[in-house]
């Protein structure tokens, strides 16, 4: 399978039509076995489930609460909690300046994508 992710926040992707390749960032706020984690940035909380499968989750002891981690995969369901199948999974905690920076890094690259922010070089 290939994913074209697209950077977002969780609040951005409520009542969109899916699937949605997407790429999040946020804190785990809570564990369902080894398969499923409820996670969270500043605009809202996403289910993400098929952990068991993806690629980046080496020890299972990183999913754990208060976990900051990025999350590439597929928006399967947007009413409500939105539901993300991810694929890919990567453990951000040792890199506090992500979190920080991650809303703001959406908000450019969104305009950027809608041509209203031209780069300069």
């Amino acid at each position: 399978m290939t994913l074209d992710p697209r950077k977002y926040l969780i609040i951005d992707l409520i009542n969109k039509s899916t699937p949605i390749d997407v790429w999040l960032q946020g804190t785990i706020e809570q564990t369902v076995g080894t398969d499923i984690l409820i996670i969270s940035d500043t605009t809202g909380r996403a289910k993400v489930t098929k952990c068991d499968t993806a690629h980046g989750i080496i020890d299972k002891s990183s999913l754990k609460k208060g976990t900051y981690c990025c999350i590439i995969g597929v928006t399967v369901k947007t009413k409500g909690v939105p539901e993300i199948h991810v694929s890919k999974f990567i453990d951000l905690t040792s890199q506090p300046q992500m979190k920080l920076a991650w809303e703001a890094e959406v908000k450019e690259a969104n305009l950027f994508l809608e041509g209203k922010l031209i780069p300069t070089i």
